[in-house]
């Protein structure tokens, strides 16, 4: 399945037969009732090999900040995160605004996303935001920034993506 330029039926179809609950979508709902416990995304393990904590979510606008501690398997040979890590990282932050405000019974996927990357990313930890920028029926469209703790008004790479609805 290519990644851009994908038709979102299609996607949609080829998904819609494995939809089952996202533990990550659950998690967040359980977040949004009871804030007192943070999501650990225990089912997911590229969330857990980046360090994924959930830091806020706006249940309205699907807003999001996520903050990540990528484990050492992320760096390249020069000491910089690599670019896949840097995409992965704002794609959670894209697809779980979305999933924060769609109900269980539906899920989303990326149907293309377009990364931005602005300067090295040194191993540390990073905060994403992440939010809708406009939501059709079946399509939305959603932007995240990426940036170090140590400098978060300085972002490292900034995407934008187009999810497909799916249920």
């Amino acid at each position: 399945m290519r990644a851009s330029g994908a038709d979102p039926a299609t996607l949609k179809d080829r998904m819609q037969h494995m939809r089952e609950p996202n533990p990550d979508q659950l998690a967040l709902h359980q977040w949004l009732k009871d804030r007192a416990t943070a999501p650990t995304f225990a089912a997911n393990p590229m969330a857990r090999a980046l360090g994924t904590r959930l830091l806020a979510l706006d249940a309205d606008s699907g807003a999001i900040q996520l903050a990540f501690a990528p484990e050492g398997i992320f760096v390249q040979g020069v000491g910089v995160l690599q670019g896949g890590a840097l995409t992965a990282m704002l794609d959670f932050a894209m697809a779980f605004s979305l999933l924060g405000v769609l109900p269980p019974s539906q899920g989303c996927t990326t149907a293309s996303v377009n990364v931005s990357f602005l300067r090295a990313a040194p191993r540390g930890l990073y905060l994403a935001s992440g939010e809708i920028e406009k939501r059709g029926r079946q399509l939305v469209f959603s932007r995240a920034s990426l940036a170090s703790a140590d400098d978060p008004d300085r972002p490292v790479a900034t995407a934008t993506s187009t999810l497909v609805i799916i249920g």
